[in-house]
C-alpha cells in the first residue's frame, strides 16, 4: 500500500508544470456522496482530486490560469473554477471527463462564486473590477454586471435564492471619515440590482469569509477589527488589531452585532474562510494563528438576545459598541483547535468533519466535530520552500507577534495597504499616517510617508520590533525582504478603458504638462525625494513627504499622507486648490478625467 501511494504521488508530482514549485491550496469542494474532495491549487494551475476514504490524491484537472476559487454544482457533475487576474475567466469543468468544456470571460481577478437557486445563473465576484458578474449557464455568457463597493472577494446566496451577498475586502471611505469600514453588498437576485450596502463596525477590514444560516435569517462575516484611532504603543488586550465576527440580520438588512474571536491575552489572528455545518456550528480558519475555531451559533445567539433584551447583565458590555470591544463575550461558545498546516485559508463541511486547506502545506486536514487528532489528506508534493516562500509565510504568520494579535498582512494584505490611518511612534504621536503599499518599497527608498526609515530593510526590522513587538532571527527578516522584493504589479483594470477612450494618449501628455512627471518619473514613477506639496495639516503642516511610487495607484486608495482623499479626483479637485501638487486647477473636466484615467493605468 505504501509503495502504491508513493507511485500515485510521484505520478502526480511529475505531471505538474515543471515551473510549479508550490501548490498553495485554496478553496475546497466536496461531492454529494462525500467521496471526493476538490482543492484549488492556486499557484499550480490545477485542481486536485482527493479520495476522502483513503486520503490519497487520485488525479488533477489542469487549467490555463491559476484558480482563485472553485464551486461544485449540486449534482456534482460540474465544477466551476474562477481563474486568472486581468484576463479573468470562469472555467466550466465536466467532472466525468475531468476536462474544461467551456470558459467565460469575466472581470479582473474573479474569486468567490455562488449558484442561483434554479442552477441557471452563476454569480462571480470580480475583485479588482469591483463588480459581480452574472453568467447565464445555458448560454455561457455574462448577462449582467453588478457594481460592488471595493474588492468583492467572497459570495453567498441565501437559501431562498432571493439575495446574493458580496463581501467587500477593504474600506472605500476616506481614512479621515467618521466611519472607515468594509461593507457587504446585498444584491436582489430577481432584478440583479443592489438592494443596499451594509457598513460594518468602524475599523472592519480584510473581510474574506462569509456564510448564511440555514434558515436564511443571518449572514456571518469574519474580518479584522482595527483600532486605528489609538497610537500603536502596545498590543495587550487587542490594542491595535482584533479579529471579529459580524452578523447581518436579513429581516431588515442591518448589522445586528459584531463580536470578537480573540481571547483576552491570545489573538485569533487573520480569520479567513468560514463554513456552517449541519449542526449549526460555525467554523473559521484562523490563518494567522494556524488554528481552526468552532463557534456554537445557537449559544451565541442566546447570549446576544439576552443581552439586547436586558435579561443578561454584563459589566463590560452596555451596548453594541461595547460588545465589539469585549474579549470575553464569545468565550463560552467557542473552541480553538491547533492545526499542523501553515496558514489555513478555506473550509468545507461534510459528514461530521471540517476539511481545511493550508496555503503553505501540501495537504488538507480533516477535523472531526467529535474531536480527536486531524487526519491528513494528500494533495501532492512541493519543493522545499526558498527564501521568497519562507518570507511570504513569515509575513502572514501571527505567531511571530506578541500574543498572536496580528501579522504583517493584517495592515499590509497581499503586501499592499489596509486603507487605514495609523499613529505610529516613528515620527511622533498624534499625527496618524495612511498605510503604504509595500510594492517596490525595497527599490524606492526612503520608507514610510515621512521617509523616516532610510531603507525597506530597516523598516522591516523595525516593524517586527515595534509593531509585532517581538525579536526575531535576522534570517526571518531577510526572508521577508526576499518576499517583498518579489512582489510585482498587477495589470490595471483601467488599461483597456484607457486604450479605448484615449488612443492619442492625451492623459499621458497631461501627466507631463501638469508637472506630475517631474516628481513621479522613472520605472517606478518616483524620484525618491521629499517635497512639501501643501497637504500637511496640524502637526504635519509644512512638512515634506516622500514621493510615493504610482505603481498600482488604482489599488491603493485612499490618497494623500492621511488618506483624506477617497478618490484620485478628490486629490486634484478638493485638495490641490493652490496647484502645489501638479498644475491641475485650470484643467477642464474632460482633461482632468483623461489625466486620472491615465494615472489609473500605472
Amino acid at each position: 500500500m505504501k509503495y502504491l501511494t508513493y507511485l500515485i504521488l510521484l505520478a502526480f508530482s511529475l505531471s505538474l508544470d515543471p515551473e510549479v514549485k508550490y501548490l498553495s491550496p485554496g478553496a475546497v469542494a466536496i461531492d454529494e456522496k462525500q467521496s471526493l474532495i476538490y482543492t484549488a491549487l492556486t499557484t499550480a494551475k490545477s485542481v486536485a482530486v482527493t479520495d476522502i476514504a483513503t486520503g490519497q490524491i487520485t488525479g488533477q484537472i489542469k487549467l490555463k490560469q491559476n484558480p482563485n476559487s472553485i464551486l461544485l454544482s449540486p449534482d456534482a457533475s460540474t465544477l466551476y473554477a474562477s481563474t486568472g487576474d486581468a484576463a479573468g475567466t470562469v472555467n466550466v469543468i465536466n467532472l466525468s471527463k475531468k476536462k474544461v468544456k467551456s470558459t467565460v470571460a469575466v472581470g479582473h481577478t474573479p474569486e468567490g462564486m455562488a449558484l442561483s437557486a434554479d442552477g441557471q445563473s452563476l454569480y462571480v465576484a470580480n475583485r479588482f473590477s469591483n463588480t459581480v458578474s452574472v453568467i447565464d449557464l445555458k448560454k455561457n455568457k455574462v448577462t449582467a454586471t453588478i457594481p460592488a463597493v471595493r474588492e468583492p472577494r467572497a459570495l453567498i446566496i441565501t437559501p431562498d435564492g432571493k439575495t446574493v451577498a458580496a463581501a467587500n475586502f477593504l474600506p472605500a471611505q476616506a481614512s479621515t471619515a467618521s466611519v472607515v469600514a468594509s461593507q457587504i453588498t446585498l444584491i436582489d437576485a430577481a432584478s440583479n440590482t443592489v438592494r443596499t450596502n451594509v457598513t460594518l463596525t468602524n475599523g472592519a477590514q480584510s473581510l474574506t469569509g462569509i456564510a448564511c444560516s440555514p434558515d436564511g435569517r443571518y449572514i456571518y462575516a469574519v474580518h479584522l477589527l482595527s483600532r486605528f484611532s489609538v497610537p500603536i504603543t502596545q498590543l495587550d488586550r487587542g490594542w491595535v488589531n482584533t479579529n471579529a465576527l459580524s452578523i447581518i440580520d436579513m429581516n431588515d438588512n442591518s448589522l445586528y452585532a459584531t463580536v470578537l474571536l480573540d481571547d483576552v491575552d491570545h489573538g485569533a489572528a487573520n480569520p479567513y474562510g468560514i463554513c456552517i455545518d449541519g449542526n449549526g456550528q460555525l467554523h473559521i480558519a484562523l490563518s494567522g494563528s494556524h488554528e481552526l475555531m468552532t463557534v456554537d451559533l445557537d449559544g451565541l445567539h442566546k447570549s446576544l438576545a439576552a443581552l439586547f433584551e436586558g435579561k443578561k447583565k454584563d459589566a463590560y458590555v452596555r451596548d453594541k459598541d461595547d460588545l465589539s470591544s469585549s474579549l470575553s463575550f464569545v468565550s463560552p461558545h467557542k473552541k480553538r483547535i491547533a492545526l499542523k498546516g501553515r496558514s489555513p485559508r478555506e473550509l468545507a463541511c461534510a459528514g461530521g468533519k471540517i476539511y481545511v486547506s493550508n496555503r503553505f502545506s501540501p495537504f488538507l486536514e480533516a477535523v472531526s466535530t467529535e474531536g480527536g487528532k486531524p487526519e491528513i489528506l494528500t494533495l501532492g508534493e512541493e519543493a522545499e520552500p526558498d527564501g521568497i516562500r519562507r518570507g511570504e509565510l513569515a509575513f502572514c504568520d501571527a505567531s511571530i507577534c506578541y500574543q498572536q494579535w496580528q501579522s504583517c498582512a493584517s495592515c499590509h494584505p497581499d503586501g499592499r495597504a489596509d486603507g487605514l490611518n495609523w499613529d505610529q511612534q516613528n515620527d511622533g504621536l498624534g499625527n496618524p499616517k495612511n498605510t503604504k503599499s509595500l510594492l517596490y518599497s525595497h527599490v524606492t527608498p526612503p520608507c514610510m510617508i515621512t521617509g523616516i526609515r532610510e531603507s525597506a530593510e530597516l523598516a522591516v526590522r523595525n516593524g517586527i520590533l515595534h509593531t509585532l513587538q517581538t525579536r526575531q532571527p535576522e534570517s526571518l527578516s531577510v526572508d521577508i525582504d526576499d518576499y517583498l522584493k518579489n512582489l510585482t504589479a498587477l495589470q490595471s483594470p483601467f488599461s483597456r478603458e484607457y486604450r479605448k477612450k484615449d488612443p492619442k494618449q492625451s492623459g499621458k501628455k497631461l501627466f507631463e504638462q501638469a508637472g506630475c512627471a517631474q516628481c513621479h518619473n522613472g520605472k517606478y514613477f518616483t524620484d525618491m525625494t521629499k517635497y512639501d506639496v501643501g497637504s500637511g495639516d496640524g502637526n504635519d503642516a509644512g512638512r515634506p513627504f516622500d514621493t510615493p511610487s504610482l505603481s498600482e495607484i488604482w489599488r491603493t486608495a485612499p490618497y494623500l499622507y492621511d488618506g483624506r482623499a477617497a478618490t484620485l479626483e478628490e486629490v486634484f479637485t478638493i485638495y490641490n486648490t493652490d496647484d502645489k501638487h501638479g498644475y491641475t486647477k485650470k484643467l477642464s473636466k474632460e482633461e482632468l478625467n483623461a489625466l486620472i484615467l491615465y494615472i489609473s493605468t500605472l
